[in-house]
C-alpha cells in the first residue's frame, strides 16, 4: 500500500549514502525541493542520473553529494553552463566526480526497461554514432562493442 510521507521523511526513509538517485523534470517541474532536500540531509558518494542535468543537480554536486553523473547533455539553456558540474570535473572540486554520457534517445530506452523491470534496452541509437567512440569512457565503448541481431539488422544495448 502507497505511504504518504513529508519529502524530509522520504528522502531520509529512501537515500542512502552511496545510492544511485534519478531526479528528473523540466522548466518549472525541476525537482528543486527533492534536490535540496538530499543537500540538507549531506548525503554523499551519490550516482546523480539526470537526462539533463540543470541547476539543481549543479547544486548537489557543488555542495558535494555527488559521485558520479550519468546524463545525455550537461547544462540548462535558461541557466547557462554548470559550474559546480565542470569544477567537480575538471578540478576535483568539492570532490572529483566521474560521468557517464549517453545520447537522450539512450537514457529514455533505459528508463523505459527499468519501469517495465528489464535489465537493458534493445535500440538503435548507437548505431553509426561517433558518441561511444570518441568518448573516454569505457562503458561507452564496450555499449558500442554489444550488438544484438533483431530481425537481421545491427542494434545497439542500453543498460
Amino acid at each position: 500500500m502507497a505511504e504518504f510521507l513529508s519529502l524530509a521523511r522520504a528522502v531520509e526513509a529512501n537515500v542512502r549514502d552511496g545510492d544511485t538517485v534519478a531526479m528528473e523534470g523540466f522548466t518549472h517541474l525541476i525537482p528543486c525541493a527533492a534536490g535540496h532536500e538530499v543537500i540538507r540531509q549531506a548525503r554523499k558518494r551519490l550516482t546523480l542520473i539526470r537526462i539533463t542535468p540543470d541547476i539543481v543537480y549543479d547544486q548537489m554536486i557543488g555542495m558535494g553529494c555527488a559521485e558520479k553523473v550519468v546524463f545525455s547533455w550537461g547544462g540548462n539553456p535558461g541557466v547557462g553552463s554548470l559550474h559546480r558540474f565542470r569544477d567537480a570535473y575538471e578540478n576535483g572540486w568539492p570532490n572529483r566526480i566521474t560521468i557517464e554520457e549517453h545520447s537522450h534517445a539512450a537514457m529514455a530506452n533505459a528508463y523505459e526497461a527499468g519501469a517495465a523491470g528489464l535489465p537493458l534496452a534493445v535500440f538503435r541509437g548507437y548505431i553509426g554514432a561517433d558518441l561511444p567512440s570518441t568518448h573516454e569512457l569505457e562503458v561507452l565503448r564496450e555499449l558500442h562493442a554489444r550488438t544484438a541481431l533483431a530481425h537481421g539488422e545491427q542494434t545497439g544495448v542500453a543498460a
